[in-house]
């Protein structure tokens, strides 16, 4: 019935510590999953923050530098000299006598090289190039002169026949020219087509170029272009072009050209703005299309990855802080774990100390008093062997004895007070003592006792009674453990640095995951050693304190069903 309140107690003593650790654990987790909470919260906004922040300026940029493009763009056209090409759109108006100058220069022309062959007419021809006062001169439509002279030449030329270099020379420098001074644009290209073919000069490519461009931008706009006016730019399908009323011009650009003009605006790269080859570029580029008639421009913000990196660090700094909490939550908790465990181990020995006392006091001292009340039992005088009982009422003093030296020795390794009577003190006078008071208390038992002692054994610095209570708990344990034939040696030699003391038994053992608790307060090794009278797992911790006061060493060797050798070892004085 003790054992059942002893245990019961104990049983609810530990269901109390384990609702208190859970209770503690949900104080910590709590406020833990709390911290992390508001940290991924916190971090959660502040990368929709950065984002957005991010994605305001990159559209501030996008929008500056849309505006820097059409600045740039509205002055590239209105410049005049820059363009791709430049287009008349003014009405040429020649005067009477201008143009019957240049109707008689053509006729005295004609009639002079209807005499002459292809070359000398070439020849002429190129002389005549050269005469500004003659080659310029205009017909009433606009058609110049000189224009003309170079067809006539080229109309000359036979199959296969290539024009002789003093005519190209002239015409060359020309057909430049006129491009620059001539307002009959249909002139221009038709001299272009005719002439380009046969002139080796890239300037002159460049006219056919251009012209070409020209062409093909009257052809976009459905005809020839009628002079109306219109304000600011417009534009075809492959053309951008702007109208120049002062002078009279149109300002055309190739989209591709003009586009490529944009990528050098250095401005553009000094707000991280980039002109892209497509929309659609991904979650992390911000583009925008530029308003007609620049629509076929795309600008973008690409610096996804400055955005993710500045986001990630800032993400890792608040992981970080929350760490340092959650490891100061963890660490404090552990602490409060530690202290209300040990605290809990406390209660716990100190009510198995009591359940233990008054359970195993109980025992001899209800033995003796039945023992002294047959003793008194006038109706059994004479027929009991009073020898026998007062030999029975001895052991029991005895074995009381042994339990109440057990609790004084706990009761003060308890306090720490590990004071002994130090002096120098043979091996042999210890293991005297413990043989004595061993063979005394198991008198007329079955057991078998061998002594060896080692000769020269150098003294040692201890306390002899507490050194033979060391030995004589450790023969205690073998004779309670020891088998049926109980067999035990006690031995004693010197080592280099000490006395070597050793009980061996030839019992059960100790198994390998037993062997590290046995030295526990109110540690018995389970079921298969049995429990025995007296016994309050007591011992081998007053054997262990014991002697780590005298500096030295407790072993054990043991296997199961071999029995097991408890090895002490005391330095010298």
């Amino acid at each position: 019935m003790g054992w059942l309140k002893k245990n019961g107690s104990m049983k609810g003593a530990q269901a109390s510590a384990w609702v208190t650790y859970l209770l503690l654990a949900l104080g910590i987790v709590v406020p833990v999953v709390c911290v992390l909470w508001l940290v991924r919260d916190v971090v959660d906004n502040e990368n929709e923050l950065l984002v957005r922040l991010i994605a305001e300026a990159d559209t501030r940029s996008l929008e500056d530098a849309e505006r820097e493009v059409r600045e740039s763009v509205d002055g590239l056209l209105a410049g005049g000299d820059e363009g791709s090409f430049r287009y008349y759109a003014g009405k040429d108006l020649v005067g009477e006598e201008e143009s019957e100058r240049a109707r008689a220069t053509l006729a005295e022309a004609r009639e002079e090289l209807a005499g002459l062959d292809g070359p000398a007419a070439r020849a002429r021809i190129a002389e005549w190039l050269n005469d500004e006062a003659l080659a310029w001169l205009r017909l009433r439509s606009g058609r110049s002169v000189g224009a003309i002279l170079i067809e006539m030449g080229i109309g000359r030329l036979v199959e296969n026949e290539t024009p002789e270099e003093v005519f190209l020379e002239a015409a060359d420098a020309y057909v430049v020219a006129f491009e620059a001074r001539s307002r009959s644009m249909g002139q221009l290209r038709y001299l272009a087509k005719r002439y380009v073919p046969y002139s080796d000069s890239q300037a002159v490519a460049a006219v056919g170029k251009r012209q070409e461009l020209a062409e093909a931008w009257l052809r976009e706009l459905g005809g020839a272009f009628d002079g109306g006016y219109f304000e600011g730019l417009e534009q075809t399908e492959d053309f951008v072009f702007r109208w120049d009323k002062e002078k009279a011009f149109v300002h055309v650009f190739e989209k591709a050209d003009l586009r490529d003009w944009i990528l050098g605006i250095r401005v553009l790269d000094a707000l991280g703005v980039s002109v892209l080859d497509e929309e659609g570029l991904g979650a992390d580029a911000l583009v925008r299309r530029l308003a007609e008639p620049l629509d076929f421009v795309v600008l973008g913000k690409l610096d996804g990855e400055v955005r993710n990196g500045t986001s990630s660090d800032k993400a890792m700094l608040y992981f970080w802080v929350g760490g340092i909490v959650l490891g100061l939550s963890l660490l404090s908790g552990s602490a409060i774990v530690i202290s209300l465990k040990r605290q809990t181990d406390v209660a716990q020995l100190k009510d198995s100390l009591v359940a233990t006392v008054t359970h195993e006091l109980k025992t001899p001292v209800s033995s003796i008093r039945l023992l002294v009340d047959t003793l008194q039992d006038e109706s059994r005088k004479g027929k009991v062997d009073e020898k026998e009982y007062v030999a029975l009422i001895a052991r029991e003093n005895q074995r009381l004895g042994r339990l109440i030296d057990n609790f004084l020795s706990f009761s003060r390794m308890e306090r720490g007070m590990g004071s002994f009577a130090m002096e120098a003190i043979s091996a042999a006078s210890v293991v005297g003592a413990a043989e004595e008071a061993f063979r005394d208390r198991f008198q007329g038992q079955n057991f078998e006792l061998e002594v060896c002692v080692e000769e020269g054994i150098a003294e040692i610095s201890g306390d002899g009674d507490a050194l033979a209570t060391v030995l004589g708990n450790l023969l205690e344990n073998a004779f309670k453990y020891g088998g049926k034939g109980r067999r035990i040696v006690l031995r004693a030699k010197g080592e280099s640095t000490g006395a070597l003391f050793e009980v061996e038994d030839y019992g059960m053992g100790i198994a390998k995951k037993e062997q590290r608790k046995i030295f526990r307060k109110f540690y018995q090794v389970s079921s298969g050693r049995g429990s025995h009278a007296g016994s309050v797992g007591l011992g081998l911790s007053i054997v262990e304190f014991i002697v780590s006061k005298h500096s030295g060493r407790i072993d054990i060797e043991s296997e199961l069903g071999r029995g097991s050798i408890f090895k002490v070892r005391i330095p010298y004085a």
